[in-house]
């Protein structure tokens, strides 16, 4: 579950992102309802599994070498992708975000949750707990 803190937020569209953007600070949360932990729970499982097959796309392309990091967060790290792999990255961002609100999370929603859990360890153990639940 050490990827839930790590390669969860997601923006709103990673190709509309001039690389010279900074990103905003995402903002955190005071309180998150039960409701608000499942949907957070059952999107980061979706999110997971959308991210492994852009990670194993990704690999196949650059011939086993290190997969490079990016962050859906910060554009300049998509832009400094290859070309091809740009596409999978964005593809992998717009999927994520479509997956949250599927779930019934806006972006912000599901950043500000990814942030807080990353200092609130009652909400993380929330989350976690979730996890393990819908597994």
């Amino acid at each position: 579950m050490a990827w839930l803190l790590g390669a969860t937020a997601i923006i709103s569209s990673c190709s509309s992102n001039s690389a010279s953007e900074t990103p905003s600070p995402i903002a955190t949360v005071t309180t998150v309802s039960v409701e608000e932990v499942e949907n957070y729970a059952k999107a980061v499982l979706a999110i997971e599994q959308s991210r492994q097959a852009a990670y194993s796309e990704i690999q196949q392309i650059i011939n086993e070498e290190q997969v490079p990091n990016f962050s859906c967060t910060q554009a300049d790290t998509i832009y400094a992708l290859p070309g091809n792999v740009r596409d999978i990255a964005v593809n992998y961002c717009e999927r994520a975000k479509d997956i949250g609100e599927t779930q019934g999370l806006t972006m912000t929603q599901f950043n500000a949750i990814t942030v807080t859990a990353q200092s609130d360890s009652e909400l993380l153990k929330r989350i976690q707990n979730e996890l393990v639940r819908l597994q």
